[in-house]
């Protein structure tokens, strides 16, 4: 594997070369790097697979942050003004972030990041390779790729080359992702995640928002960006972008972190040789209790007037509805055609469509008692939008 027999700085210098840009100072994203690829050394018993695919991963997002480090240094404006942002969705994941996420996206009024965008945000200078076409076809094989590997993800979370992605996927290019760590058991590197002070990381975030909006950001609709992931940094996240409102969705934790255990299962597996299912969902359970413990401490010091809540069972119930309300809670309007279209997309779109995902909570040793025990302050503090 990369951390067995290639450095950090020779897989940056493979990076430098397929990306075409001149070696500049070494990005910062490679601290973190250092720890992800120490961490699967120590635990993440990789087999070939995984081996192969955790280079590929490194390399890829490292030319990702080669390319944006270059145009920082060639277009030092964008530095100089912040992407508008007006909401973000999070909350622990299987919560419902993802539906309120393909509804929004559907609003002309707002922007979402895409697949297409968020694999590749800088775009090489080639003409050809750095067009839009060209970039979805690359999105479009990539998915392929990914959906041979982890072909339960068609059921557990639909995606598409050009449908709404989560912003994790930009800070997978600073290797500070929750995906990252679900994708790889990791765990020094998922101790420090969760943790750890991601003021670089973000600001980094803003700048590649920054450059996909290119010229047109007076003209460009302010963003609306979604990720689980961002639960444990929502000090962080509130600083970076001032203006965006955070809806925190909630649901039941045992049914929310027994569908999480069974996704990180989904997408670890092709990578391991050795997969334990209570080991996954202890760690499940412990990143739930330090993220929600953070997000609750991080809502203290912000105020209550930077977020809306969303129950789960309201948005099972009619998802549209859940979405206007929170439009009319930051002073916004749901126009009455783009919810006409969000009902037809519902329609068409129910739940299960794909597959249902089944999964069984002692499977995982999440007995209810433990993780009602270890959510207990979350609980107690949202028990109104909780069963």
């Amino acid at each position: 594997m990369p951390g067995n027999h290639l450095s950090e700085v020779a897989l940056l210098e493979r990076a430098q070369q397929r990306a075409g840009v001149p070696a500049a100072d070494e990005p910062g994203a490679l601290v973190n790097l250092r720890l992800l690829l120490a961490s699967c050394r120590r635990s993440a018993a990789l087999n070939q697979v995984g081996e192969e695919v955790l280079e590929k991963v490194v390399v890829r997002h490292l030319v990702n942050a080669v390319r944006l480090a270059d145009q920082v240094n060639r277009h030092p404006d964008l530095l100089a003004t912040s992407p508008a942002v007006a909401l973000v969705i999070t909350g622990l994941p299987r919560t419902g972030t993802s539906v309120l996420h393909k509804l929004a996206a559907l609003d002309p009024s707002t922007r979402v990041l895409q697949l297409w965008e968020a694999l590749s945000p800088v775009p090489p200078d080639s003409a050809g390779a750095g067009s839009r076409s060209s970039r979805v076809r690359s999105a479009e094989a990539w998915l392929e790729r990914y959906l041979e590997l982890v072909p339960e993800m068609r059921a557990i979370h639909v995606l598409s080359a050009e449908g709404p992605e989560e912003c994790d996927v930009l800070l997978q290019n600073e290797f500070a992702s929750q995906h990252l760590d679900d994708m790889f058991d990791a765990r020094d590197y998922s101790r420090w995640l969760y943790r750890a002070d991601l003021t670089r990381e973000y600001a980094n975030l803003a700048v590649q928002l920054r450059v996909l909006e290119g010229d047109d950001q007076r003209r460009s609709p302010p963003w609306l960006l979604k990720s689980p992931s961002h639960l444990a940094h929502l000090g962080t996240l509130a600083t970076t972008f001032p203006e965006a409102v955070i809806v925190h969705c909630h649901r039941d934790p045992a049914e929310a972190l027994s569908s999480w255990a069974s996704l990180v299962c989904a997408v670890r597996r092709p990578y391991t040789s050795r997969l334990s299912l209570p080991a996954v969902g202890e760690q499940v359970l412990q990143r739930a209790a330090v993220a929600t413990g953070r997000a609750l401490a991080a809502r203290e010091a912000l105020g209550e007037e930077r977020f809306v809540d969303v129950d789960y069972r309201c948005l099972v119930r009619d998802p549209v509805a859940v979405l206007a309300a929170v439009y009319e809670r930051v002073g916004r309007h749901l126009d009455g055609e783009v919810a006409a279209t969000m009902r037809s997309w519902m329609a068409h779109n129910p739940q299960h469509k794909h597959g249902r995902h089944r999964y069984d909570p002692a499977d995982f040793g999440l007995e209810l008692t433990r993780v009602n025990d270890a959510l207990a302050a979350y609980r107690d503090r949202f028990r109104t939008a909780l069963p």
